[in-house]
């Protein structure tokens, strides 16, 4: 605001000296040139006069009257021998050599003169007195210039009022433009101490579109983003909590039986070689799920980190779902379980790594057997919508719906004590749905509580030859 204030008193200021110095510059040269004209009409009058008679101060005194400039006459002696004004008191006196040097040289003289009985200085334009081409001395027209003065004086106060009347005009406009300005800057200034201090929900409301509003709208998208930002580090930093807990919990379990058994045969308080075999087998078991955990977190840590290499080529789904059903068939006798597949034939190839597709069915399959019991697990494929669709449903414990999002997070289990159904490092359908990502592929549950599951994996349908030329 004093910015502006200060620019605007100097500008208005400057333009006001100007028009004043122009003012007083133009009415002195256009009185100048009227005195001179006056002057020279003057002499045109009494040019047939060349003494003083009365007569001659008559009509000087006439013309003084219909004049607004005094008249003062004066002789080549340089003294003032007649005026218009008869009781004027300078008749007689003499007149400054400079300028009766001028005047009989046939100069005309104009000059501001101080007169000691005069208060204030006095315009003079002065031409020579002639006749017939004979100087007979000069003529003399003198006006004080205070009239231009105070008209000078009444366009400085024309100015001096607008300055004071648009002093109060910008003083409004810029106090309401450095509100409009300065009151949203503060709350943004506010909301940006409230995130520094954590609080990544706060936002400016602030909607005019204007330059601030365009910097309010960037600055809440900022803090939206900041908040989506640690919401995502709230949840990231989660997980690895409850990682580094379950991994915890998944080895120590197994490290706590195997210390306690080696520890009960390293102090040979079992002297009975089956229970010392059986003790073995326990202890390789639990080495077995160890070495099975940490290559599970292997695979897992490599697909999160896209660093699995994967050999495509055309598989046949059929031929896949027959080999994992005959690894898995003494699971399946040992639970007590029926293995159903039905498959269309025949079926379209896909484009993948065998491999993984058989580990992705494994997994699936092993899964549905290990939480049913005296039960049926069905295997269905169909074709929809260009995807090759495998279905596997089986008729165990099911899911509970709030657990339905959540069977796919590292280490989770619906119920930590189906573990009694048989064991398991809570990796396998993490693995499973990063695995059928990198097919391109899509992977559903549905579930009821005591009825079972069915789990839908689809894998899209390629052109071998587009998809390798590509």
């Amino acid at each position: 605001m004093i910015s502006f204030l200060t620019i605007f008193i100097l500008g208005i200021g400057l333009i006001g000296l100007q028009i004043s110095i122009s003012t007083t510059d133009y009415l002195t040269t256009q009185q100048r040139h009227d005195m001179l004209r006056q002057a020279r009409n003057i002499n045109s009058s009494i040019i047939e006069n060349s003494e003083v008679t009365s007569e001659l101060l008559q009509t000087i005194e006439k013309l003084g009257s219909f004049s607004s400039y005094n008249i003062w006459l004066i002789d080549t002696g340089g003294r003032i021998v007649a005026a218009s004004t008869m009781q004027d008191e300078f008749v007689g006196e003499i007149m400054s050599d400079s300028l009766m040097e001028d005047l009989l040289n046939g100069r005309n003289s104009i000059q501001i003169m101080e007169i000691d009985e005069e208060e204030r200085p006095m315009l003079s334009v002065a031409v020579p007195w002639t006749s017939e081409g004979i100087i007979h001395g000069g003529i003399i027209l003198h006006s004080p210039i205070a009239g231009i003065k105070s008209t000078v004086r009444n366009i400085r106060e024309i100015v001096l009022w607008s300055i004071l009347g648009g002093l109060l005009i910008v003083s409004i406009l810029v106090s309401y433009l450095s509100w409009t300005i300065s009151k949203p800057l503060r709350k943004v200034e506010e909301a940006a101490n409230e995130i520094a201090l954590g609080n990544y929900s706060k936002r400016v409301n602030h909607h005019l579109p204007d330059e601030v509003g365009a910097l309010v709208q960037s600055f809440n998208r900022m803090a939206a983003k900041l908040n989506e930002i640690e919401k995502q580090r709230d949840s990231t930093e989660q997980r690895r909590k409850d990682f580094i807990a379950n991994i915890s919990h998944e080895l120590r379990t197994p490290l706590t039986a195997m210390k306690g058994f080696l520890e009960v045969l390293q102090e040979g308080f079992v002297k009975d070689p089956k229970l010392q075999q059986k003790y073995y087998n326990i202890m390789f078991r639990e080495t077995e799920y160890l070495n099975q955990l940490v290559d599970d977190l292997m695979d897992l840590i490599k697909l999160e980190q896209k660093e699995i290499s994967m050999h495509l080529k055309k598989v046949d789904i059929a031929e896949i779902i027959k080999v994992v059903s005959l690894q898995l068939n003494p699971t399946f006798i040992k639970r007590n379980n029926k293995l159903q597949s039905f498959t269309l034939e025949p079926l379209p190839y896909i484009i993948g790594d065998s491999l993984r597709i058989e580990q992705i069915l494994t997994n699936i399959i092993h899964n549905a057997n290990k939480f049913t019991s005296n039960g049926t697990i069905t295997v269905k494929t169909k074709v929809q919508n260009d995807c090759l669709c495998v279905i596997v449903t089986d008729t165990g414990i099911g899911i509970p719906s709030h657990d339905l999002d959540r069977i796919w997070d590292r280490f989770f289990k619906v119920d930590r004590d189906r573990t009694k159904n048989g064991r398991g490092t809570g990796l396998g359908l993490a693995i499973v749905k990063e695995l059928v990502k990198l097919h391109k592929g899509n992977i559903h549950v549905e579930s009821k509580l005591g009825q079972g599951s069915t789990f839908t994996i689809s894998f899209p349908i390629y052109n071998y030859d587009t998809l390798y030329n590509s």
